[in-house]
């Protein structure tokens, strides 16, 4: 586009100046009737070309031309290169006397010039401009007067049009309702020009008008454009509804160095919906303001300097960019931005046409990057990010040559103040009353799928959830996309000491985690309620597709406390595959050791924690059994104070093996065995009870009851042999023997 105006300017101008000279030398040589002869045949010996117009007048006053056409080479069978709707000069006659060309006025409305590109550096004016003959040998200095100076008081073209096409036939570039007058013009001076066009693109890159107007003073240089100069007084041009001003000078108008202050003024992205059919509405965008010190070529342009300012947007931008022989650039940008304190609610309703979440209030900031930007790719040689608790910077490549985007770099976050970064999203952040910090580096790529890998270091990290408050947490996590591990981390759970390492992977899809965990004391509370019908609209929730977890690690609590269960030293070990939340694939093994401790109402615990509630469903099972068999008069199992607890299970598709749970107390000794499907809750146990002293029965063998149906309705059978067994039952058998069986069996419901 650059060179296609410069095209126009160098044509247009020289176009106008063989007319003056031509109407020059029509007006001293020739009579009206031999002008037609006399045009023929200098354009067919230097224009080679056709040229006609419908009438030409000479007086006293001056030349006048009406419909004057110049043909393609090498006739008008080939189409029309150049025409003007009238053409006239008027000369001064005395300054000709005086032996100098001066022009009173020139005048031309209606010229119309088509440039086309034929091939690489081939127009269709390429004929006009080939090499001619050799020239003469100059002549002796002092044999040959100079000419006389040209000088034109004033010149006014109307109505004009230049288009441009290119060799491709896909860019077509046209100035049209060319107005443009100017005054004093002399080779060497500078002379005011005033100009007015609409420039029309269509192109593969971009399509709309560009209105443009200007005014200053021009200086021709010799009347060589390559030595000419302009001082830009005011310009202004326009995109769609976009509208920009210009100052400034120029140094040489055919190759020129440029230094232009631009100014645009605020706008809305609807103000180029006309031009940029992709571009969201109604977003509102400041003033921008720039300064340019570049050098314009007919292959290319150096900028020198650039700098801009929008809003609270600084930058500046230099280096080479070039269109020929093939498009390519290489810019350095330098950009600096402050982003003041706002609510992103009040942006969401302002820019409803972007997904800007709500409710956050954004601290504050400060941005700085620079790039180098070539063509396919974009070098982020640094870039740095400033807030109230967290500051970040790091590097990054962006390759996006060939139709896929790769990316790589380094990032390096320091979070200073978790709590104060918190307030940015206070409605996600209150509850968890996040604290203390962290320092985190990380690299990362990207080539379809994204990969990183880092390290972070907490420091007095800390997080509240679910009522439970960890903080003070220190140590060091290495980090993937889907991975994290750490070697040692301390800290304090609700102000008790805990130390802890743990690996996990595949986070993304099935997470597998293993883990040690030491804790001096652990504090469970009762789960708040949740609210009816929360997360659901309209009373239905949508399926979602199951998630599963795989765990093993071990674990040393030094005490449980909780207002049902409350117990000394646990241990712990486990290794479970396929955890969910129906329980139908869970596969492991786990076991546990506590106490002592009392436990009372454990039904409230095993509501409120699903993990508590498969440890202790044994217990479970024999608090509802217990109170099934009233005859034997079991100690009340819903309340009792115990020496240990211990438990091994064994998993397989939901199915839960008890391999081995054992209650000791001072009641009684309990031990269950069988299996519990859980996912329907369905029971197959054997649990058998040893009564103690402290229950006022001692027993020297176990009491059994096999127990099935489902945890909500069980059904009690007595294990007839175990009652057998027992000494008393034994001495009553004997004294009693036919009526013994009937006597054994109602003891128990059915």
């Amino acid at each position: 586009m650059i060179r296609a105006l410069k095209i126009a300017g160098g044509l247009l101008f020289s176009a106008l100046l063989f007319l003056v000279a031509a109407g020059v030398g029509l007006k001293l040589y020739f009579t009206p009737a031999r002008i037609k002869a006399v045009t023929a045949d200098y354009a067919s010996k230097n224009l080679r070309r056709e040229v006609s117009f419908d009438s030409a007048s000479l007086n006293f006053s001056g030349l006048s031309i009406t419909k004057l056409r110049v043909s393609e080479y090498p006739d008008f069978k080939r189409g029309e290169f150049f025409s003007a709707e009238s053409f006239s000069v008027r000369p001064s006659l005395r300054a000709l006397l005086q032996k100098r060309v001066q022009i009173n006025s020139v005048s031309a409305e209606g010229l119309r010039m088509r440039v086309t590109e034929v091939r690489k550096d081939t127009y269709n004016f390429s004929d006009l401009i080939a090499a001619g003959p050799a020239p003469r040998p100059a002549q002796a200095a002092g044999k040959r007067p100079p000419a006389p100076p040209l000088a034109i008081s004033s010149l006014k073209v109307k109505n004009s049009r230049f288009t441009y096409a290119n060799a491709a036939g896909d860019m077509t570039i046209t100035l049209r309702d060319i107005n443009l007058s100017a005054s004093g013009i002399s080779p060497e001076g500078l002379f005011p020009l005033e100009a007015a066009c609409a420039i029309d693109v269509a192109s593969p890159y971009f399509t709309g008008t560009v209105p443009a107007r200007l005014k200053g003073r021009v200086s021709m240089g010799g009347w060589d454009p390559a030595k000419g100069r302009a001082e830009i007084e005011s310009g202004s041009f326009s995109l769609g509804g976009v509208k920009a001003e210009v100052k400034g000078s120029l140094k040489g108008l055919m190759e020129p160095d440029a230094k232009l202050s631009i100014s645009v003024k605020p706008f809305s992205t609807a103000d180029l919906k006309t031009v940029f059919k992709g571009l969201p509405a109604k977003v509102l965008l400041p003033e921008i303001d720039a300064d340019a010190d570049f050098k314009l070529t007919f292959t290319g342009v150096n900028l020198r300097s650039v700098k801009f300012a929008a809003g609270p947007v600084k930058g500046s931008l230099r280096g080479q960019a070039a269109w020929e022989p093939a498009v390519n650039y290489a810019l350095l940008a330098e950009l600096k931005a402050q982003s003041p304190e706002m609510d992103s609610t009040v942006l969401a309703r302002k820019v409803k046409q972007l997904p800007i979440p709500r409710g956050f209030k954004l601290p504050l900031t400060e941005l700085a990057a620079t790039a180098l930007l070539k063509p396919g790719l974009a070098d982020i040689r640094s870039f740095s990010l400033e807030t109230d608790g967290l500051s970040a910077s790091g590097r990054a490549r962006v390759d996006y040559a060939g139709g896929s985007v790769k990316a790589s770099g380094r990032a390096r976050a320091d979070i200073k103040n978790l709590a104060r970064l918190a307030t940015a999203a206070p409605d996600l952040a209150a509850s968890y009353a996040p604290s203390g910090g962290a320092l985190a580096e990380l690299d990362f790529s990207y080539a379809e799928t994204l990969a990183l890998k880092g390290k972070a270091s907490l420091n007095g990290l800390g997080a509240a959830y679910a009522g439970k408050k960890l903080s003070g947490l220190t140590g060091t996590v290495e980090f993937t996309k889907d991975s994290a591990s750490s070697k040692a981390l301390e800290g304090r759970l609700d102000g008790e000491d805990l130390k802890a390492s743990f690996t996990a992977r595949d986070l993304m899809t099935h997470p597998k985690a293993s883990f040690t965990l030491k804790l001096a004391r652990l504090v469970l509370k009762d789960l708040p309620a949740a609210a009816a019908g929360a997360g659901t609209a309209g009373g239905k929730t949508a399926a979602a597709p199951q998630f599963y977890l795989d765990v093993a690690g071990k674990a040393e609590i030094g005490a449980v406390e909780h207002p049902n269960f409350r117990c000394g030293r646990v241990t712990a070990s486990l290794d479970l595959v396929n955890i969910s939340e129906d329980l139908k694939s869970l596969d492991g093994e786990a076991t546990f050791t506590a106490g002592p401790g009392k436990f009372s109402q454990l039904y409230a615990l095993a509501g409120k924690y699903k993990a508590a509630k498969v440890a202790l469903y044994p217990l479970l099972v024999l608090q509802k059994s217990s109170g099934l068999a009233k005859a034997l008069r079991l100690p009340d199992f819903n309340n009792i104070e115990f020496q240990s607890i211990e438990g091994d299970y064994f998993f397989l598709k939901g199915l839960m093996k008890i391999n081995k749970s054992v209650m000791l107390s001072g009641v009684a000794d309990v031990a269950s065995s069988g299996t519990i499907n859980l996912p329907g809750e369905k029971l197959d146990m054997k649990i058998n009870t040893t009564l103690k002293q402290g229950s006022g029965i001692r027993m020297s063998a176990p009491l059994g009851m096999y127990v099935k149906g489902t945890f909500a309705e069980p059904s009690v059978k007595a294990d007839m042999k175990s009652i057998a067994e027992q000494p008393a039952v034994k001495k009553a058998v004997n004294k009693l023997a036919p009526a013994a069986d009937k006597l054994l069996k109602g003891l128990f419901k059915k």
